[in-house]
């Protein structure tokens, strides 16, 4: 429609140029309609007539090139940005498929093309434009290695995610093995509620932000448990994993004052993490030759459940460790669990064990115990307890026979760990 008003308009004009021309050069006024109606030309009107053609011949260059310019160029336009769009369309499938089957260096080449080039154009970068295409970017070139490319594309997001930046940047620092660094931006991270500084970003996100702060934060414990034990601020206590902790204290050299860290430990773990975590907190008690804890850990979980690996644990370090407590209180907490699980075999195993430690020099007072254990000549942990009594009550046995029971106690004791 634009096109039939803008011929109309130079339609008119022409005709307008070609009655002002004809008249200007002729001496009447009326030539114009003679010379049509008799067929005569003369020279002067013959002119006119030529440079109405010419300009003509030039206003219509003139209309195709206007039309091309206002109209054409915004076709091409837009064919070359849906061009543009679908080449970083292509970068970014690229991208997403590469990162799906963990090939992280080539999805990160990927996405580079897409914020570097095509429809996007995000370099020189914006901070308005494309800020969690950065935080992507970011995160991919972490797990690609390219640390310093992806602490590059967080200085170019937006204030609205500088949160999101920090937490990558965190997660960029564990990866890359700069610990104190790591510590350093998750206690910023921490201390920011507290100096009431609220993000929309991250309460938006909230609680699988705080969620991602507590397993970084865990990550970083299992890499130097003693040392997170001197932190001053701690994850909220569900966000952390407690058990990838313990495992990392359990195995790590202990410092000078570990006591004191151990008291911090039980100090700002809950009383039902506690209790659901008893056997690792209690082997990390006994490394630290912390018995007293540990016993008294033990004794209080009795109250509420039976642990059998933890009831197999505690009696040996009452037995191994009798200066940390009396025979009497160990018998009185074994009166309780044979009370609140009468015919249990873990109970009645443990009664056995502990006779046997008690009576060791009175083979009668043993021998009238081991009855006990007749009906639960089925159960793994007696039958193991029952190889190790056998060879300790013959000391001459045939060597052959010693070394078969020997092996059997092993492959019995693994199978102990591992259910453990």
């Amino acid at each position: 429609m634009t096109d039939g008003i803008i011929l109309i308009v130079f339609s008119a004009i022409l005709l307008l140029i070609l009655a002002i021309l004809t008249n200007a050069l002729s001496d009447d006024g009326g030539f114009v309609l003679l010379v049509w109606h008799q067929w005569q030309l003369q020279t002067s009107v013959g002119f006119a007539l030529l440079v109405v053609i010419l300009l003509t011949v030039l206003l219509i260059i003139l209309f195709f090139l206007i039309r091309a310019v206002l109209f054409g160029s915004a076709y091409f336009y837009q064919k070359r940005k849906a061009l543009s769009r679908r080449k970083t369309l292509m970068s970014l499938d690229a991208a997403i498929r590469q990162r799906l089957v963990a090939n992280f260096p080539a999805a990160f080449t990927a996405m580079e093309d897409a914020l570097t080039h095509n429809s996007l154009n995000l370099k020189p970068y914006s901070k308005k434009k494309g800020s969690a295409l950065h935080l992507l970017q970011a995160d991919i070139a972490c797990q690609a290695g390219l640390y310093a490319a992806a602490h590059e594309h967080l200085t170019h997001i937006d204030s609205d995610d500088h949160e999101l930046a920090m937490l990558l940047h965190a997660k960029i620092y564990l990866a890359s093995a700069d610990y104190p660094q790591a510590q350093n931006t998750l206690e910023m991270l921490l201390t920011y509620p507290e100096r009431g500084i609220v993000e929309p970003v991250r309460e938006a996100l909230q609680p699988d932000f705080d969620q991602q702060v507590g397993m970084l934060w865990s990550q970083l414990a299992f890499i130097l448990p003693w040392h997170m034990l001197s932190n001053q601020i701690f994850p909220a206590v569900k966000y952390i994993d407690w058990a990838l902790w313990l495992k990392a204290l359990s195995t790590q050299d202990m410092p000078e004052d570990t006591p004191d860290r151990l008291t911090r430990l039980l100090h700002i773990m809950p009383i039902e993490t506690q209790d659901l975590l008893a056997n690792e907190i209690f082997g990390v008690l006994v490394n630290a030759e912390q018995y007293s804890r540990a016993i008294e850990l033990a004794e209080r979980v009795f109250t509420t459940r039976l642990d059998s690996a933890l009831l197999d644990r505690w009696l040996s370090v009452c037995i191994q460790h009798t200066v940390e407590l009396t025979a009497e209180s160990v018998d009185n907490v074994l009166v309780q669990l044979e009370q609140r699980y009468p015919a249990q075999p873990d109970v009645v195993l443990a009664r056995v064990r502990w006779v046997r430690h008690l009576f060791a020099s009175d083979p009668e007072q043993i021998d009238a115990a081991l009855p006990l254990l007749s009906p639960y000549h089925d159960h793994l942990l007696i039958q193991h307890f029952m190889l190790i009594w056998q060879i300790e009550n013959q000391p001459n046995m045939d060597e052959h026979l010693r070394t078969a029971l020997l092996n059997k106690i092993n492959i019995q004791g693994k199978h102990r760990a591992v259910s453990v």
